[in-house]
């Protein structure tokens, strides 16, 4: 029998530690069963480079966890985190690689499954997607 292995594709995830994603306090990288999560101070951390980088190592799918609107604790990482997204999801689509593969998530995430849910969502659209055209096979 010859089956097609199912696309599992790799995603990373940045957070603001202030927004109540991951399970550990120390770690700052935690591996998830579908994803990696990065830890950052603040989501306002986040920039293009970092973000086109992750693209550039192979991972399928990116995600930008940042505090609600209005509630960052450095008062205006998020809105950074924003600007940084759309800059580079403008990137993205001139680089050949769609644009949907960056999501950015406001809010907090430690409540009633929350951060599953976005995670099952965007990883579903990920498949869809198929893997990352960089990926070196």
């Amino acid at each position: 029998m010859n089956q097609k292995k199912e696309f599992e594709p790799k995603v990373i995830a940045f957070a603001c530690h202030w927004c109540g994603v991951g399970r550990n306090e120390i770690n700052p990288v935690e591996d998830f069963s579908n994803f990696k999560l990065v830890k950052l101070l603040c989501s306002g951390r986040i920039n293009t480079a970092l973000i086109l980088k992750a693209f550039e190592k192979g991972a399928d799918g990116v995600v930008v966890f940042g505090c609600p609107e209005g509630k960052c604790h450095y008062n205006f990482g998020n809105k950074n985190a924003i600007k940084e997204c759309e800059l580079s999801k403008s990137l993205l689509d001139l680089l050949g690689i769609n644009a949907k593969r960056l999501k950015v998530e406001l809010g907090f995430l430690n409540e009633n499954g929350k951060l599953d849910e976005v995670m099952d969502e965007f990883i579903e659209d990920i498949k869809t997607l198929g893997p990352n055209p960089l990926r070196v096979a």
